[in-house]
């Protein structure tokens, strides 16, 4: 197989979306266990962003929807205030917030897709996210120890 030469960030991961054969078990992104409080801090200390970014992080793992070689998860706005219970204008915010950060990415769906999945919103976590979520654990250190007690 002729790869070319810059491979997008979710080959280094073990995720081939062109593989037909490969049954959709998420975005792609590294499983990592990271808590609400991680997203949190991730988000300084930002609340709704943190609480919308850990609903997100959950959410993306389970992505089934292939848009351009990346997986997206499909939810309603008002799906995802409720669960988390934001407001509108909370969840506005922090999504523009988390956007700007470049911790989620959005897009439309395709015409294509709409009839199945209705006229909502996609989005996905970044690596940024991650490797950021990643960066926190690490500090934080293991819980129960001397560190984290400090």
């Amino acid at each position: 197989m002729n790869w070319p030469v810059k491979l997008p960030p979710e080959y280094e991961y073990g995720f081939d979306p062109t593989d037909p054969e490969k049954p959709a078990s998420g975005d792609g992104l590294p499983l990592i266990r990271y808590t609400v409080y991680d997203c949190i801090e991730l988000c300084s200390d930002d609340h709704p962003a943190g609480l919308l970014l850990f609903k997100m992080g959950f959410y993306c793992r389970r992505a089934t929807l292939t848009i351009d070689g990346k997986r997206w998860y499909v939810r309603a706005r008002e799906n995802l205030c409720r669960e988390t219970r934001l407001t509108r204008h909370q969840y506005d915010r922090a999504i523009k917030t988390l956007k700007e950060v470049g911790l989620v990415e959005t897009r439309r769906l395709p015409l294509s897709k709409v009839h199945i999945f209705g006229n909502y919103t996609a989005f996905r976590i970044t690596l940024k996210a991650i490797d950021g979520l990643k960066e926190v654990r690490n500090l934080r250190g293991p819980v129960g120890s001397k560190k984290a007690a400090k």
